[in-house]
């Protein structure tokens, strides 16, 4: 779980209106949740307040992100 202040981000999208976590840190979650396909997608997205469009826009850089773990373990 995330409780640190070093885990808000302090660059959150102003159009969010919610502290903490930005919304392409939100989809992050999100997109790993749901690679978990036990999950329920549209409770994954209310519970992490993002849209489909909002994973599609942050996909890309997930995916970097997991390529970077990914080389970081070897």
């Amino acid at each position: 779980m995330l409780n640190s202040s070093s885990d808000l981000d302090p660059a959150a999208d102003p159009e969010d209106g919610m502290p903490g976590l930005s919304r392409k840190h939100r989809a992050w979650v999100a997109l790993y949740s749901l690679e978990n396909p036990a999950f329920d997608r549209r409770q994954i997205l209310r519970e992490n307040d993002v849209t489909e469009a909002d994973l599609v826009r942050h996909m890309e850089s997930w995916m970097q992100l997991q390529r970077q773990h990914r080389q970081k373990q070897r």
